[in-house]
């Protein structure tokens, strides 16, 4: 991987180089060492911009996150909203090959924020994000007449939340069972009595 002058770019190619390691060979292999080999540069230089492996991991979750709002901002001004949650939930579930590699990273990070705090704090405010941006879609899905006034949007991005992490982590463990199909089976099916309430 060709290393650029440009600071920014050498930091986010360091990361995708992490990134790249853990979806292939696990959280493991990470190593400074390996991180740095595979980003065609040296140790020093991945030390100069990040200190531990704890910096870059948060680092790389930090630049998944945003690959993630680059296509959220890409369905933003879908209508109905019934179809923009739809694609907003395709995209964090492992659908294609990059999300697969994506949302094996992202399972490699999680048992990590049980005991650093700052990424804990991190996967806090990246939930939290989530959490708010679903409960905005649905609740103006209310103002629009698409779902009930009655709905709590609040509890219901918290259980789009936990259904789509469920369901994500069965694709990466179990896609015998939950294969790609299935997904989108369940999710069609998941929407369709939520949604369903309004007609």
């Amino acid at each position: 991987m060709a290393i650029s002058l440009d600071p920014d770019t050498r930091r986010a190619q360091v990361a995708d180089a992490l990134l790249e390691i853990v979806a292939e060979r696990g959280l493991g292999e990470a190593k400074l060492v390996t991180v740095a080999e595979r980003a065609g540069t040296s140790v020093g230089l991945v030390q100069h911009y990040f200190r531990s492996k704890s910096q870059l991991l948060t680092f790389a979750v930090q630049h998944l996150s945003r690959r993630t709002e680059e296509r959220v901002d890409e369905i933003r001004d879908v209508r109905p909203l019934r179809v923009a949650i739809h694609r907003l939930a395709e995209l964090l579930l492992p659908l294609d090959e990059p999300r697969r590699r994506e949302a094996t990273v992202w399972l490699a990070f999680l048992p990590l924020t049980l005991t650093d705090p700052d990424l804990a704090r991190l996967h806090r405010e990246t939930v939290g994000h989530q959490l708010a941006g679903l409960e905005r879609v649905l609740a103006a899905s209310m103002t629009l007449g698409e779902l009930p006034g009655t709905v709590d949007a609040g509890a219901e991005a918290r259980a789009l939340t936990a259904f789509l992490d469920g369901l994500a982590n069965a694709m990466l463990t179990q896609p015998h069972e939950f294969g790609v199909d299935a997904a989108r089976t369940m999710l069609a099916t998941y929407l369709d009595r939520l949604y369903g309430r309004a007609s």
